[in-house]
């Protein structure tokens, strides 16, 4: 009788299999820490800050084409740090502040409004924000030419 050689199968992973996997596993890696935000703090105040210039942007410009006078009143008591939007005296929109994001002094006129009239005009001012670890972004009314950009 011949013997039959039962051949036992070796356990356990090549060499290259495993550079394989290592290789896989640190460029998902690699996509990830590019992709996620590390800055957090910074980004809420970056997206803060453009949203303030686009609604300042958005209520002078309601403001020429409807003929109407707009304003903005803005609030920056310790813990309550929003604004509002109002179409001749009419409240339109709230808009608040992610947590950690603040303005820095009073901004607009000394009652915290900016007022748009029907010819797109407003009292030139510039609305600072700060995040918790300090940074400082600020969204600037011109009051020649009303160019309103940020810095």
């Amino acid at each position: 009788m011949s013997r039959v050689r039962v051949r036992i199968k070796e356990r356990g992973y090549t060499l290259l299999e495993m550079l394989l996997v290592l290789i896989l596993i640190s460029g998902a890696g690699f996509v990830l820490l590019v992709k996620l935000p590390i800055h957090f703090e910074q980004q809420h105040l970056d997206l803060a800050s453009t949203q303030l210039l686009e609604e300042i942007r958005d209520v002078r410009q309601a403001a020429l084409a409807e003929n109407n006078w707009y304003a903005m009143k803005f609030y920056y008591q310790p813990g309550d740090h929003h604004y509002q939007i109002f179409r001749q005296g009419t409240r339109v929109k709230d808009v608040y502040l992610k947590d950690g994001i603040e303005f820095i002094g009073a901004p607009g006129d000394k009652d915290g409004k900016i007022t748009f009239n029907a010819a797109g005009r407003s009292v030139g001012t510039t609305i600072t924000l700060t995040n918790s670890s300090g940074e400082r972004k600020s969204v600037v009314v011109a009051p020649v030419g009303m160019r309103i950009r940020e810095k």
